[in-house]
């Protein structure tokens, strides 16, 4: 049988790759067909079902041209589409066989690709970092279509649109731009797509990957994109006119732009009665002031304003420093630093046992430290309650922002005292102003004002009295 061009061509193209295949048969005895693809890619069911079996049925007309007999072969192939590259065009028939395509060959550099690609992504689960007592109990996968159908199923509208791009000039990851007509600013949808559009990189393995892409780039330790692997919270955000990125090969999905109050709204506030619903997103904020200032307060006052601590709490403190070789600063770090080892333990151990590690380490190496006089007892309570702090926030890279800011006002209160925390507070607070995200300021509706949109952000009033909730 015969060597056809493009299959000659496909051939040395992918000639390295152990799960390539190529089958050869006559049609009609005498008609020779090549079959091409990557086993490790194609259904072989549907192989079967819509090529192998049409081909080998197909029996011509004694007085068929040549060209009339491609077009036999493409009806019976249920209209599959033509092959229509030059020559030199290797490049596209190998990027179609690594997508899953099944590429058939004819005689006369005709041909035609398939998709006959098998899907191999985990099934819908459970969310695993955003878990709520109430609400739905699905999460996306790492299967960007099946994201895109779970979204569908929510939003039944022709104007939810989906802009496609491919990133990435190895992995070719198919990235995914989604908004509601009508609902998403024109000029914030045309900057995100310029944004994309203009992404230059070998990979996208990640949605974090694309995210360092299309956040503005000014120098801030608070994150501007919002993740999530819930359909409930992201298709929330596309109703308020929120834009969404998805990346093919990543559970979470993107949301911008965001604001700082929306960090501390979790799915979970719109399941409970309103007034729980605020009461914890209250909590949330003073959790993020015990997180950011705990520390730095308790080595301002023990150090230097000493007059503003109670005295039964003064001699107590003083009692437990007693014999302490670190000052309360070395103190602070030497504890906060093995929490953050022992947290980085427990996530990179095993599910079954890291937690167990991380919460018996943190006691015993606790404990063991107040008994071998390392640090005083009240420096393990300090950082007990800001690490507890640290997780109460809903986003995770939210969470690792307070952390860094509670090491920085740490510096400032050994440096500085309390006019050192107070400064530092005053450039916090000019920082957060001077941050936009696509134009809209970031302490969006604090700064600038606007108190109709408090109803959804440091409150949450109920259903009736929202026309849009802002997630």
């Amino acid at each position: 049988m015969e060597l056809f061009y493009f299959e000659q061509l496909l051939s040395h193209a992918v000639a390295r790759q152990p799960d390539f295949r190529i089958q050869r048969l006559l049609v009609d005895a005498d008609y020779p067909v090549a079959i091409c693809y990557l086993e490790t890619l194609i259904d072989k069911a549907q192989l079967q079902q819509t090529v192998l079996l049409p081909l080998m049925d197909i029996r011509f007309d004694g007085e068929m041209e040549s060209g009339d007999k491609v077009q036999f072969i493409r009806g019976k192939l249920a209209g599959a589409p033509p092959i229509e590259a030059p020559a030199a065009a290797a490049d596209a028939l190998v990027s179609a066989i690594l997508e899953g395509n099944c590429i058939v060959f004819l005689r006369d550099n005709n041909g035609f690709a398939l998709d006959i690609g098998e899907a191999k992504h985990r099934g819908i689960q459970e969310p695993k970092s955003e878990k709520t007592v109430r609400g739905p109990g699905e999460a996306f996968t790492e299967d960007v279509m099946t994201n895109v159908s779970l979204i569908r199923n929510r939003i039944k509208t022709p104007q939810l649109a989906f802009e496609a791009f491919e990133i990435g000039t190895l992995t070719k990851t198919k990235v995914l731009m989604a908004y509601i007509e009508g609902k998403a600013s024109p000029e914030r949808i045309a900057a995100y797509r310029e944004r994309l559009s203009r992404i230059q990189t070998e990979a996208v393995l990640e949605g974090a990957n694309v995210e360092e892409w299309i956040e503005e780039k000014q120098l801030t330790p608070f994150p501007r994109v919002l993740n999530t692997e819930r359909p409930d919270v992201l298709s929330a955000h596309l109703i308020e006119g929120k834009i969404a990125i998805l990346a093919d090969g990543s559970p979470d999905c993107l949301i911008v732009p965001v604001t700082f109050f929306q960090f501390f709204i979790s799915a979970e506030d719109y399941y409970q009665p309103p007034l729980f619903a605020t009461l914890l997103r209250w909590l949330r904020l003073l959790a993020f002031v015990l997180a950011v200032y705990t520390p730095g307060m308790y080595i301002a006052l023990t150090n230097y304003r000493q007059e503003m601590i109670p005295s039964a709490l003064l001699v107590n403190l003083a009692a437990q420093r007693e014999g302490v070789p670190f000052p309360a600063f070395v103190e602070a770090i030497i504890m906060l630093v093995m929490f953050e080892l022992l947290r980085e333990a427990g996530i990179r151990m095993p599910s079954v046992t890291g937690q167990a590690i991380s919460i018996v380490g943190a006691v015993v190496l606790g404990q063991a430290a107040v008994e071998a006089g390392l640090v005083s007892a009240a420096m393990v309570i300090v950082v007990g309650i800001t690490a507890i702090a640290n997780f109460v926030t809903p986003s995770f890279t939210f969470g690792m922002a307070q952390r860094v800011l509670q090491f920085a006002f740490m510096v400032l209160a050994v440096g500085l005292a309390l006019f050192g925390m107070f400064c530092g507070t005053l450039l916090m607070a000019i920082h957060l102003v001077s941050l936009k995200t696509t134009g809209e300021p970031y302490l969006t509706p604090l700064a600038p004002a606007k108190p109709s949109d408090f109803k959804d952000s440091l409150f949450r009033v109920p259903w009736y009295d929202m026309k849009n909730p802002k997630r």
